[in-house]
């Protein structure tokens, strides 16, 4: 019970890991063209799985990526440890694009999704809060939106309101969101995540307007009713370090849910022996579009 009400659990097992792999720092799914795409972070690889084939692709970007967005030209975004690069599904090939928030980044990116007028928000990692939040346009230019970042992680749009997880901060943060200029400001406290084990990473939203949030460290996906922040329900993984997740499926009630391997033990490999897999969970929610780059 949380605050007098039940929260719903659900237990996954292996049978739900709909690609067993050894990430290492699986992150960043996204559903596009009928296909969940995602990241291996630290092996630098793009990832690609088509359920209803059971289709699975690696490509090799050759450096770290912090997230993928789709492009409305039919081509994928990636914001990586140097810059930005595109993805050519045509031909399965890199290029790195010209932008000036490559030569102004600390550290490198980290997470990032599009906003609903299709600019790219994207954080980087940097130790003692020397991360920023970044908005960039289909030009590739780009605007500092939040200094003093730690490690910028989770984020979605609901109606004028942006949702924002700076993961050492243990809270959602909630902006007011200017659905025409695509401006954010008026930062407070939307609830927090203190009382929760682990440490909150990556973040998507349902129609309702319902927070999923993955639990680094926390063995689970948790929602979270956006303006209460009460738990409405937990998802338990096989796996200890929960990274992201997100809606997909035909009516994109399927929640996709990454996870990592790096920095476990040799015991506690053994112990969870699927971590860095990809796994799956059909509910009775549903998820809202992936928001694509470019006007």
């Amino acid at each position: 019970m949380v605050n007098g009400m039940k929260v719903v659990h659900y237990d996954l097992n292996e049978t739900h890991a709909v690609w067993q792999r050894h990430s290492r720092l699986g992150e960043g799914p996204i559903w596009w063209n009928n296909q969940l795409y995602w990241v291996d972070i630290l092996a630098g690889e793009l990832l690609g799985f088509e359920p209803s084939s059971g289709k699975k692709q690696c490509w090799q970007a050759g450096q770290m990526i912090g997230t993928v967005v789709p492009c409305k030209t039919g081509r994928l975004l990636l914001a990586t440890e140097s810059g930005l690069m595109t993805f050519y599904p045509e031909n399965q090939t890199f290029k790195i694009e010209e932008s000036p928030v490559s030569k102004h980044i600390k550290g490198r990116f980290n997470d990032g999704k599009c906003d609903p007028l299709g600019n790219l928000f994207a954080g980087t990692i940097v130790s003692n809060k020397g991360a920023s939040l970044y908005r960039i346009n289909q030009n590739f230019d780009y605007t500092e939106l939040l200094s003093g970042v730690t490690v910028s992680n989770g984020l979605a749009w609901y109606s004028s309101f942006f949702y924002y997880i700076d993961t050492q901060t243990q809270r959602v943060d909630v902006f007011d969101y200017d659905i025409d200029r695509g401006d954010i400001k008026n930062q407070r406290i939307a609830f927090s995540l203190e009382a929760f084990e682990g440490y909150p990473d990556g973040m998507t939203i349902d129609s309702d307007g319902n927070l999923w949030i993955a639990f680094y460290d926390g063995q689970c996906v948790r929602c979270f009713e956006r303006e209460s922040g009460i738990c409405l329900c937990k998802i338990s993984l096989p796996v200890p370090r929960v990274t992201a997740c997100w809606f997909g499926g035909d009516v994109l009630n399927d929640l996709y849910i990454t996870t990592a391997r790096e920095g476990l033990s040799k015991e506690e490999l053994e112990k969870y022996p699927f971590s860095g897999s990809l796994f799956k969970i059909t509910l009775p929610y549903r998820g809202l579009p992936t928001n694509s780059f470019g006007r």
